[in-house]
């Protein structure tokens, strides 16, 4: 008889110990199969990310200025401009520009960052600048647009249109290490 308890104490035991492992085993198994390594968003943040040299244009054509752009994995934007230390008379000097970026197909994507303008008078604001662009896999290139918004410091620059800073298109192409 306690032979018996303790065998079916113990059988209890490790099929208690199976199962409780079998569950954990069937919610990693529901965790992987919810990640689709295949789907367009999943193809396009690997494809994409990055640094790009780029280009940038005014909306007449005309020069603007180069820029960094860089993209990860993660959906982090990071942009440097050539242009960060202003051109006196027309805009004042502003910080690297941060955000954020999303998929928008298999070759495309849409971006949002912000900066922050420097004035040794005293004035300073926040800019928002919205890409749109689309990627080239063979030749690792990018083209796209940035529409630039222009805020006050105290202004909120996730909500609203700002005042118009202008259109710019630009064209890129990736950094490699070789």
């Amino acid at each position: 008889m306690k032979i018996r308890k303790t065998l079916l104490g113990l059988t209890i035991g490790v099929l208690s110990t199976v199962s409780i492992l079998d569950i954990w085993n069937i919610q990693k198994v529901k965790a992987d199969s919810l990640i689709d390594t295949n789907s367009e968003l999943t193809v396009c943040s690997k494809f994409v990310a990055g640094t790009y040299l780029t280009t940038i244009k005014d909306a007449s054509g005309k020069f603007a200025s180069r820029a960094l752009i860089t993209l990860t994995e993660e959906g982090n934007l990071i942009t440097s401009d050539s242009n960060q230390g202003g051109i006196t008379g027309q805009f004042d000097p502003f910080t690297t520009s941060q955000g954020t970026w999303a998929c928008n197909g298999k070759k495309a994507i849409t971006g949002r960052a912000l900066n922050f303008s420097l004035s040794n008078k005293g004035g300073s604001g926040i800019a928002r600048n919205d890409y749109k662009a689309t990627f080239n896999p063979r030749t690792q290139t990018v083209e796209g647009t940035i529409e630039l918004r222009l805020f006050a410091l105290q202004g909120n620059p996730l909500q609203g249109n700002g005042q118009n800073g202008g259109s710019f298109f630009f064209t890129g192409q990736q950094v490699t290490a070789r």
